[in-house]
């Protein structure tokens, strides 16, 4: 993380003019540095020098401005409309989300919300029903985007939960009390533990910016993609 900016006292000229697009963007910052629960309009106002009057005009409340950030962020996930095959195009679309996910997690937590905070930001999900659509999936056509967003994002997120304390002690207190589990009460995890090993959800110490789960996000991937064309008539796929 950044180190946060001296604050400035509110009501002492900005720096930079005050605009929808700065407000947005010293909240992104803010969120991604300091984490969503110690976000707030105050603070916010604090470090822009302006009385959160001054916000609630440019971008109305906290849960209109925590719309707009979460669209900047779903912003940067690039649509790839270059790739033609719904199977390819739909992996990679995975990756590029999660991809920024891992470069933004803290905000990347906003779009965990099942409801857009922002209707502009559902543009990931209009495109990839514009891939599901013409398979001819029939009623099958909902589970099959519920089966995408759900997993996908469930991943991503269950893959960068933040620890309380990731300290390195912490972490070796971890891998000992996993190392430790009791055979008897936990016979399936002690048996494969050695495969398992700081490469599963759930049986890690590390965190995924130290080791990222790069080939089972793949697998979840392809997946999910194969069994949805398993389910598309013949003469569609």
């Amino acid at each position: 993380m950044s180190a946060a900016s001296p604050s400035r006292k509110r009501g002492v000229k900005a720096e930079v003019p005050i605009t929808r697009e700065a407000i947005v963007a010293m909240a992104f910052r803010l969120i991604e540095d300091r984490g969503l629960t110690s976000f707030s309009m105050r603070s916010l106002a604090t470090e822009l020098g302006v009385f959160p009057a001054t916000l609630y005009w440019h971008v109305g409340d906290r849960s209109q401005l925590l719309g707009l950030v979460e669209y900047e962020w779903i912003r940067r996930v690039e649509l790839p409309d270059e790739i033609s095959d719904w199977r390819e195009w739909m992996m990679e679309v995975g990756r590029r989300y999660r991809s920024n996910a891992f470069a933004h997690p803290e905000v990347a937590r906003l779009a965990t919300m099942e409801r857009a905070r922002n209707s502009e930001s559902l543009r990931i999900p209009d495109a990839l029903l514009g891939k599901l659509a013409p398979l001819g999936l029939n009623d099958d056509l909902v589970h099959a985007f519920n089966a995408l967003m759900g997993s996908v994002r469930g991943f991503v997120f269950l893959e960068l939960a933040p620890r309380a304390d990731s300290s390195p002690q912490e972490k070796a207190a971890m891998e000992a009390e996993l190392r430790s589990l009791d055979p008897d009460e936990f016979p399936n995890l002690t048996a494969n533990f050695d495969q398992l090993a700081d490469r599963a959800l759930s049986v890690r110490w590390n965190d995924s910016a130290d080791r990222p789960l790069d080939d089972s996000f793949e697998y979840l991937l392809r997946l999910l993609i194969d069994g949805i064309a398993a389910q598309v008539p013949r003469k569609r796929k």
